[in-house]
């Protein structure tokens, strides 16, 4: 079993926790600035050779942790500031989320149906300013035209009253979420009763109930079904009462442009029908038309989803490729004994060391033996960062944290660090098999990771790198399999002075918390970040984040939510509200340990969250939105 070092850092830069500092020079210039270790972190796996079954041709199937990241933590030069300003304009185009204003509002499209909500809104305020210029026209041709004064200022006074109370909605509508099929109910009817005052002046078989299929073509596209239904059908009752009258020859027809000569009843009645069923085709082609449209989006999204889940594996793919290509067989070290243990054949090498199979030479104990790298050993740096970990791993008394069976004295010639031997799959494995796990098995996930992490913030410990390669569900000696945290390379310990790092930031960005991202300070709050973001992949199929490059990445993590997961799988809306709590920006708002993270989890899952849990996660999404990418 091995452990993760620090990334080794390109051009001297060092990695810590420490503030940073804002930028002044442009998004371009700091996001070149910005740079991610090429070596990745001292990571290593039991895995076979490129082409060979995970576990083929390894002593007892065993599975040795330390593996590396999908994305290796990062180095960030101080300089880059992801709080004071976006990254350069073309990783800011690709990678942040997409969102659209209107009227001043921002709005964040999740899903098919609210694609076409957010399209109505748009499309119900340009129909209404196209009214205006309708009504405007029309009232130009009261002038030219010869009817009795009373028919005049009837129209004149529908179209004013109409203009004024559609102004109205206009503006209330800039605002999406005052967009309702009430309120699109209440506009509709005011507009049926200006089309069919209009149809009454020009004529009621004239082209003027073209107006009302126009307007019966546009409300069919609506969300709101009840609301489509019943202005269809006033619509189709206004005309049919006001041609009854006609057809039974109460009154004559007073329009415009009416026929001089007087038509037949059966005349009448079939253009009566012919009207109606106009009515009924617009009702029909607009609803036709909105399904056809639902479905086309919700297609395309889901296809997106596909992708992002495929682009997720085969970043891990990647990793698990660069990994096997480091284990080998016998190592410099092979046969030595250091402490208690003797050595056997490498399991794994990384930037900052090498992992062995060993065993107890008196008790023949099998175990994972990581050793600094010969070349760093003149390296005072390194070297203590090599015993930080071993001063953080063995702190730790948890079953949920890989334990810690020797380490070497402060003054050896060869550091090392003894750890049990583990045998099972890490989190990245499982899911290269399946992009998502079972609710169920997410939820003892974040139970035991969750025991893990609170048993570090209780030993003054912050691990700072959780991700599915520094979790392993291993099996134990009585049967059974109990989840591991791994890996505390890049731990910070609270009594830490920060010289070993200095102006960075350190991490995998994809599920770092956003202070960490900032280059502040952290505590176990930040793990706690990391653990959701671990559950949102394991629960969607996807990362919380992606972006083109790390800058735009951690801005994202600063600055964006991720897409919720109601609209990426069928959840209860309790998880969307977890989710909001357990990634919440500032770590005041989020769930504080790792024990609450799961039992609140477990009541999201059932759809039983607390009210007011419920009230302070729906003001943290009113606050942020959510993403759509």
């Amino acid at each position: 079993m091995g452990s993760s070092d620090p990334p080794e850092e390109g051009g001297g830069a060092e990695v810590t926790d420490r503030p940073g500092r804002a930028s002044t020079e442009s998004p371009e210039t700091v996001a070149s600035k910005a740079r991610t270790s090429t070596e990745g972190p001292d990571t290593v796996a039991a895995l076979p050779p490129a082409g060979m079954a995970p576990g083929e041709g390894l002593p007892g199937d065993a599975t040795v942790v330390d593996v590396p990241g999908s994305a290796p933590p990062v180095v960030v030069d101080p300089e880059f500031d992801v709080l004071a300003r976006p990254p350069g304009s073309t990783a800011t185009a690709t990678s942040a989320r997409s969102t659209r204003t209107v009227g001043g509002s921002s709005l964040s499209l999740a899903t098919a149906a609210e694609a076409m909500h957010h399209e109505e809104v748009r499309r119900t305020r340009q129909f209404i300013a196209l009214g205006w210029l309708v009504s405007i026209a029309s009232m130009g041709v009261v002038p030219l035209v010869d009817v009795p004064r009373w028919m005049d200022i009837a129209f004149i006074a529908a179209l004013v009253w109409g203009i004024v109370v559609s102004f109205y909605f206009h503006q209330r509508f800039k605002d999406p979420s005052k967009f309702s099929g009430e309120q699109m109910l209440v506009l509709g009817i005011f507009v049926v009763i200006n089309a069919h005052v209009a149809i009454a002046y020009f004529g009621v078989y004239s082209a003027a109930p073209m107006i009302a299929v126009l307007g019966i073509h546009f409300i069919a596209r609506s969300e709101a079904v009840r609301a489509v239904w019943y202005l269809f059908l006033s619509c189709v009752g206004s005309y049919l009462a006001v041609s009854s009258l006609l057809i039974a020859g109460v009154v004559p027809d007073p329009g415009v442009f009416s026929s001089a000569e007087p038509l037949s009843r059966t005349m009448l009645v079939a253009g009566t029908v012919f009207v109606v069923g106009n009515y009924c085709l617009a009702y029909y082609t607009g609803r036709a038309m909105r399904t056809a449209s639902l479905s086309s989006i919700s297609g395309l999204q889901q296809q997106t989803k596909l992708a992002a889940q495929r682009k997720a594996l085969m970043d891990e793919l990647r990793a698990d490729l660069e990994r096997a290509l480091r284990v080998g067989g016998p190592g410099r070290h092979t046969d030595q004994t250091h402490g208690a243990f003797k050595l056997g054949n490498v399991l794994g090498r990384g930037a900052m060391g090498e992992v062995y199979e060993a065993h107890h030479v008196t008790t023949s104990e099998p175990a994972a033996v990581k050793l600094l790298r010969r070349e760093l050993l003149a390296d005072p740096t390194h070297v203590a960062r090599f015993l930080r970990e071993a001063k953080a791993s063995g702190a730790l008394a948890s079953p949920y944290v890989v334990r810690v069976l020797d380490a070497a004295a402060e003054d050896a010639a060869t550091p090392y660090l003894a750890m049990e031997r583990l045998h099972g799959q890490t989190l990245a494995e499982m899911l290269r098999r399946d992009p998502r796990l079972a609710p169920t098995d997410v939820l003892e996930l974040c139970r035991q990771a969750g025991a893990g992490i609170d048993a570090a913030a209780n030993a003054g410990i912050v691990h700072r790198d959780l991700k599915p390669q520094n979790l392993m569900l291993a099996r134990q000696p009585g049967g059974g399999e109990q989840w591991k945290v791994l890996d505390f390379g890049v731990a910070t310990l609270v009594d830490d002075t920060g010289t070993l790092t200095q102006g960075g930031i350190v991490g995998t960005p994809s599920y770092m918390a956003p202070e960490q991202a900032q280059g502040h300070r952290v505590d176990a709050r930040a793990d706690v970040y990391s653990l959701a973001a671990v559950a949102y992949r394991c629960l969607t199929g996807r990362l919380p984040f992606t972006a083109p490059d790390t800058p735009a990445l951690l801005y994202a993590v600063v600055h964006q939510m991720p897409m919720r997961p109601t609209a990426l799988g069928t959840f209860d809306p309790d998880l969307d509200r977890w989710v909001a709590l357990a990634l919440a920006k500032d770590p005041d708002e989020r769930l504080p340990t790792g024990t609450q993270l799961a039992a609140t989890l477990a009541l999201a899952f059932s759809g039983s969250l607390d009210p007011k849990v419920r009230k302070r996660a729906d003001a943290l999404i009113r606050k942020h939105g959510w993403g759509d990418t």
